[in-house]
């Protein structure tokens, strides 16, 4: 069995993703190949046109909207994922089809779930339904990964979301989204952060604003989904009692799903244990690529460019 695929973006020279799908490979000791190429939304079509023979492709900003328009023009397959959110991180060519999914939301939900469970049983409510922020999110953004992130939170047992954003016209669909999901659901400025069980920012690194915080912020869980070296984000949440979840959670967890999708599609639908294996290879190469600050180690991790602070793949 051989897999070939690969990462499309632009930019995309600081994807992670290569690194992550190669130590998979080399853990399971598949023969594969994991590529990058710089691809914007416009050549999108063309370029899957002229690479028959991939089995898939990750695919990120800006790039995650027009998969889901490809895909409803030549009658792909689209996940619940993908069909909910609008947006595609993933295409997986089969034997006579071609499925198109949005793993962004597992990622998410794999990056959420036991810390939120942790947070919750921390005051005493397993189900979060006391106190200020019960059972809601605030998401910095409302593109194509903040719409992931409201299908995630649904999927954590949240009900109402704000999204905070510098222009609301551009948050309609994400709200939609959410009135489909049975989510309440509103827009505010990106100025200020209110209490909620989970705070998200789906922004880029450089383009996280200075927010206020309420004092009224205690406990809860934030995600930043970059994975820059560092957040401003998530060390004021630690500051304000909320635990910290690194981008590398989501993105390791997003590529976990996309990488089982690869291997059933070349025909080996993997169980648990693989599944455990891939994660845990890939958990280990960001480990090596990127030492705690101080260590001394070297750095083996992928070149940063514009955007280092990057989402999704």
């Amino acid at each position: 069995m051989t897999i070939t695929a690969a990462v499309l973006g632009r930019p995309i020279a600081h994807s992670k993703s290569p690194l992550l799908h190669r130590a998979a490979f080399a853990a399971l000791d598949l023969d594969g190949e994991y590529l990058r190429f710089d691809v914007g939304a416009e050549g999108l079509e063309s370029f899957l046109s002229a690479h028959p023979d991939f089995t898939g492709f990750s695919l990120t900003m800006p790039l995650k909207d027009r998969l889901v328009e490809l895909a409803r023009h030549f009658d792909w397959e689209l996940d619940d994922t993908a069909a909910l959110t609008g947006a595609g991180n993933t295409l997986v060519r089969r034997e006579s089809s071609t499925l198109v999914a949005n793993t962004d939301v597992q990622g998410i939900v794999a990056a959420l779930g036991a810390p939120l469970a942790t947070a919750r049983e921390s005051v005493g409510r397993p189900a979060g339904d006391s106190a200020a922020g019960a059972r809601t999110a605030v998401i910095l953004g409302a593109g194509a990964t903040a719409r992931s992130a409201a299908v995630a939170c649904a999927r954590l047992g949240i009900t109402e979301v704000q999204f905070l954003v510098r222009n609301p016209d551009r948050a309609q669909n994400a709200v939609s989204l959410c009135a489909d999901l049975g989510l309440r659901a509103s827009t505010g400025p990106l100025t200020e952060l209110t209490p909620a069980e989970l705070l998200i920012s789906t922004l880029p690194a450089e383009a996280t604003p200075d927010l206020r915080w309420s004092p009224q912020i205690r406990g809860g869980v934030a995600l930043d989904v970059a994975y820059a070296a560092s957040s401003a984000f998530l060390a004021t949440a630690t500051r304000h009692g909320v635990t910290p979840v690194s981008g590398t959670a989501m993105l390791v967890g997003q590529a976990v799903e996309q990488f089982m999708m690869f291997l059933a599609a070349a025909g080996d639908p993997a169980g648990a244990e693989v599944r455990r294996r891939v994660a845990a290879a890939m958990h280990a190469a960001l480990e090596s690529a990127d030492p705690p600050a101080g260590s001394g180690g070297p750095s083996t991790s992928e070149p940063a460019g514009p955007g280092t602070g990057s989402v999704g793949s």
